[in-house]
C-alpha cells in the first residue's frame, strides 16, 4: 500500500508531529510503501522569526502545491499540519477518489476542530477522551479511531546504573501552551534536585537520537503542558525509560501515566507543584514505569495501524 504523509516541518524542525512522522515510517514500511513529503525544499529560504498564522499558511499552500502531483498515485493521504494543508489535501482527495486520513495531533480545540469540518475520512484520536470529544464535532460520515502514540522500547531503556545526582528533566519546546515556566518555579522549592529542560528555546537542545542517554541521566520527569496537549510522546519515553511521571491531573494524561506517576491538580501553585515532584523522588517505584511504557510498544499498535490502512481504502 502507498501512504503519503505530508509532514512541512520534517527535516526542518524534531518535534512530537516529526518524530511521530518518522516513527511510522520505520515501522510499517516493512508491509506499506510511505513516503514523507516534507519541506526542506524551502531550505533557507523560511523566515523562521516571522510567527504570523498567514506566513506559515501561505508556505503551507505552497507545499501541498507543490507536492501534489508527486503524490497523486498514492492510495491514502495523510495531512499532518492542518489549516490550509488539510483543506487543499480534502479537495484534491475528493477529485482523486483517495481516502485522507487525519490524526489529531493538534489536542481538543479549534484547529482539530478545522480538522474534523475538512471532513477526512477518518480521524485517529491518541485517547478515550479526545475520542468523545471529536464524536462531537465530526461529519455523520466521518469515522473516528482511536490509536494511542507508541514507544520504542529497544531504544529507549532504563538505565543499568540509577545516577547518584537528583534530576528532574522536562523536554518540549519552551512555548506558552508547555508551561516550562511553572516546572522551573516549583523546582526552586525543591532542594538537593536539578532541573534540566531540553528542547528548542531552552538552554539546551538535543538531537533525536541523543534522547535515550538524556533520560538514563534523570531521575523524575515532569510535564505539566495545557489541557488541550494531544497526548505527549515524551510520557512514554520516559516511562519507558522508568521514570515516574509528574504531570497535570486529566483524562488524556492519566490514561498515558497509570500508576506510574504523580498528578497534579494546579500545576500553577508551585507548592503543590514542588511537593508532587518531591513525593515523586523519594517514592521507589520499582519497574512501574517502565511497565506502564509497555502497553504502549510498537509490537501491541502496529497491528491498529495496518487495519486503519486497510479500512480507509474499502
Amino acid at each position: 500500500m502507498k501512504i503519503a504523509i505530508l509532514s512541512f516541518y520534517s527535516g526542518l524542525l524534531d518535534r512530537g508531529v516529526e518524530t511521530w512522522v518518522r516513527s511510522i515510517k520505520e515501522n510499517l514500511q516493512k508491509n506499506n510503501d510511505i513516503n514523507i513529503f516534507g519541506g526542506e525544499s524551502f531550505g533557507n529560504k523560511i523566515d523562521w522569526r516571522n510567527k504570523s498564522r498567514f506566513y506559515w499558511n501561505v508556505l503551507l499552500l505552497k507545499h501541498v502545491l507543490q507536492t501534489i502531483s508527486l503524490w497523486s498515485n498514492y492510495d491514502i493521504v495523510v495531512p499532518t499540519n492542518g489549516t490550509v494543508q488539510t483543506f487543499v489535501c480534502r479537495i484534491v482527495t475528493w477529485f482523486k477518489n483517495k481516502p485522507m486520513i487525519v490524526f489529531g495531533h493538534s489536542g481538543p480545540g479549534a484547529d482539530d476542530k478545522w480538522n474534523l469540518l475538512c471532513s477526512p475520512n477518518i480521524f485517529v484520536a491518541f485517547s478515550d477522551y479526545q475520542k468523545s470529544w471529536a464524536e462531537k464535532y465530526k461529519f455523520p460520515w466521518t469515522k473516528v479511531v482511536k490509536i494511542p502514540h507508541a514507544v520504542d522500547l529497544d531504544k529507549f531503556t532504563p538505565a543499568k546504573i540509577k545516577p547518584k545526582n537528583k534530576v528532574v528533566l522536562c523536554i518540549a519546546a519552551n512555548t506558552p501552551d508547555k508551561r516550562i515556566n511553572l516546572v522551573e518555579k516549583a523546582m526552586e522549592l525543591v532542594p538537593d534536585a536539578n532541573f534540566l529542560a531540553i528542547g528548542k528555546g531552552n538552554k539546551k537542545q538535543v538531537a533525536f537520537d541523543e534522547m535515550p542517554e538524556v533520560y538514563k541521566k534523570a531521575q523524575v520527569f515532569c510535564f505539566v503542558p495545557q489541557p488541550w496537549e494531544a497526548f505527549g510522546l515524551v510520557f512514554l519515553e520516559a516511562m519507558a525509560s522508568n521514570l515516574p511521571v509528574v504531570t497535570i491531573n486529566d483524562p488524556v494524561r492519566r490514561e498515558i501515566v497509570g500508576d506510574a506517576g504523580i498528578f497534579v491538580d494546579n500545576p500553577e501553585n508551585a507548592q503543590e507543584l514542588a511537593d508532587a515532584i518531591q513525593k515523586a523522588l523519594d517514592t521507589n517505584w520499582g519497574n512501574k514505569p517502565r511497565i506502564q511504557a509497555e502497553k504502549f510498544s510498537w509490537d501491541n499498535i502496529i497491528e491498529k495501524y495496518e487495519k486503519l490502512f486497510w479500512e480507509a481504502r474499502k
